[in-house]
């Protein structure tokens, strides 16, 4: 009895140790271009921000990132909306990926500006008009 009590005093805080600390198995982060990277936190927090931090003044592409390329001083980007897991309970603020919303964000590192929500067919015509090849393959965000 005292060698497993002894064995389960040493063995919690082991355990704990691993789990608690530092970032999960999965988490990275990606050099984009100009100070900008992909930053992974967890499975569903994947956004675009630069290097040294941001604020609201600064022009960032919000989760969750699904596929990513550069283009010149431009990061393109195809998002996945998030909702809430429980809408109805206050207390419950973690969120999920909300299948229906999908969109396109184009960030221009050089001006700080940032186009976001955009649906397909505006997604191209704002690629066309910044002078962006409309064929420009987005890279899932695990590969780039």
């Amino acid at each position: 009895m005292k060698t497993l009590k002894l064995l389960l005093f040493l063995a919690i805080p082991l355990v704990s140790n691993f789990s608690c600390f530092g970032p999960g198995v999965s988490d990275f982060s990606t050099e984009l271009t100009a100070n900008y990277s992909i930053f992974r936190s967890s499975a569903h927090e994947i956004m675009i921000t630069p290097n040294d931090g941001w604020n609201d003044k600064i022009a960032i592409i919000p989760s969750k990132v699904l596929r990513v390329n550069v283009y010149k001083n431009f990061i393109i980007a195809e998002r996945q909306g998030l909702k809430r897991r429980s809408p109805n309970d206050k207390l419950d603020t973690y969120k999920i990926p909300d299948e229906k919303t999908k969109d396109y964000w184009i960030l221009d590192t050089s001006k700080n500006f940032v186009i976001g929500n955009l649906k397909f067919n505006s997604f191209k015509k704002k690629l066309d008009s910044l002078k962006i090849p409309s064929n420009i393959e987005l890279i899932d965000v695990n590969e780039y």
